[in-house]
């Protein structure tokens, strides 16, 4: 039954997007194979500071940790995060508060539909040097809850760099739907209530990003990568309201994440390993020829 569901979904997305296509951004390359043992359900990605590094983690079944990779996707570095329990990791982004850098470890996974509050783990970005213990005092515990008691299940996070804004997306609902909060302008805050705002025209939202100047955005499902250009001071719900368009993508196994790059260059995809599959860091690199006609 599960895969008669997913068959119609892909062949639903497939009719309202097919003739959408652009090629605003080449076809993916593989730069690495990710074969470390320690990483085998990457279901989240983020550009570290230091340009062609990336920091992952896993999927549930793993402690609180964060991994550091090369542009070949080999480990260089894992950190843990001290006193933190995680339930179902399934996405890492970073913020920007007074010119430091953090990193937003979103612990919001629910299959089962139980959990009464999802978690987020802010904490100062480390340098490769640094102990590979990340203290307990260095960490910030933020609670997050749907409205309306809802129990939604979510594998995508993206943090707007313009005001620092927190989007949530859904994924099983009928219609993904990106939900808000405020969450990193009052420190003292812990608990929020998110707001619903847009209603995507897919479903399985698995990953999404916001490029570091604010002006692209990705959300991935199992199948597509949809991709928005945003205009100088566009709310991001009114440009998510749009009609997206599909970029050149071969579907990989099990595939959850997704980062832009530092330099503004293009993005990177990488995935889990279920049953045995391989999987790679793919590089999508900007056509700015397409880019900037448009």
């Amino acid at each position: 039954m599960k895969v008669v569901v997913f068959l119609l979904l892909f062949l639903l997305t497939l009719q309202i997007y097919g003739q959408n296509n652009k090629d605003y951004f080449k076809t993916q390359i593989a730069l690495g194979e990710l074969v470390d043992p320690e990483l085998k359900e990457v279901s989240g990605i983020v550009a570290a500071s230091t340009k062609e590094r990336f920091w992952v983690h896993n999927d549930s079944g793993d402690g609180a940790n964060i991994y550091l990779i090369d542009s070949n996707a080999k480990l260089m570095k894992t950190f843990t995060l001290e006193g933190v329990d995680v339930v179902d990791c399934e996405d890492i982004d970073r913020v920007q508060i007074d010119h430091k850098n953090f990193l937003v470890l979103a612990d919001i996974g629910d299959n089962l539909g139980k959990r009464n509050w999802l978690c987020l783990y802010m904490f100062p970005e480390p340098a490769i040097g640094d102990a590979i213990v990340i203290p307990k005092q260095s960490v910030k515990t933020i609670f997050l809850k749907f409205p309306g008691q809802r129990h939604l299940d979510a594998e995508s996070i993206m943090i707007d760099p313009l005001d620092n804004m927190l989007y949530v997306i859904s994924k099983r609902e009928f219609h993904s739907t990106v939900y808000r909060a405020s969450v990193f302008a009052n420190q003292k805050q812990q608990y929020f209530t998110l707001n619903k705002t847009v209603e995507l025209p897919f479903t399985f939202a698995t990953a999404a990003a916001i490029d570091p100047t604010g002006k692209e955005v990705l959300i991935k499902n199992i199948t597509h990568i949809f991709y928005w250009k945003r205009k100088n001071g566009e709310p991001l719900t009114s440009i998510l309201r749009q009609k997206p368009v599909v970029l050149p993508y071969q579907v990989e196994p099990q595939g959850e994440a997704l980062t832009f790059d530092t330099e503004g260059e293009g993005f990177y995809t990488i995935s889990e390993r279920p049953f045995g599959l391989k999987s790679y860091l793919y590089f999508f690199e900007k056509n700015y020829k397409q880019y900037d006609q448009h």
